[in-house]
């Protein structure tokens, strides 16, 4: 994984959480996709915990989008878990905050 963003992965049968580390960005997003993409064609449900996340930029909300349009495809479900302030109001911005489940 990047430097800059570490990725761990709980695995619960049917449903899989990433706990992401760092950043979420131009420079990670490329290994991050791979790394989600395969956490999708794996789960049911695929919850990305954002709790050590401490930065997503324009490029990471467009992976978030293509792993919840994925998700979606397959009948499974894409959810967000302790989002940041900083990250929640990006998610209100951009109009994410509609779009994805949190829980």
């Amino acid at each position: 994984m990047a430097a800059n963003l570490g990725i761990k992965l709980i695995n619960r049968g049917d449903e899989g959480e990433l706990l992401l580390i760092g950043r979420l960005d131009a420079n990670t997003v490329e290994e991050a996709q791979a790394y989600f993409n395969v956490a999708a064609d794996r789960f049911d449900h695929l919850i990305l915990n954002m709790d050590q996340l401490v930065y997503i930029s324009s490029a990471g909300l467009r992976v978030l989008k293509l792993i919840h349009i994925k998700m979606q495809k397959k009948g499974g479900q894409l959810s967000i878990r302790n989002a940041n302030n900083y990250v929640m109001e990006v998610f209100e911005m951009t109009g994410f905050a509609g779009l994805l489940n949190f829980i």
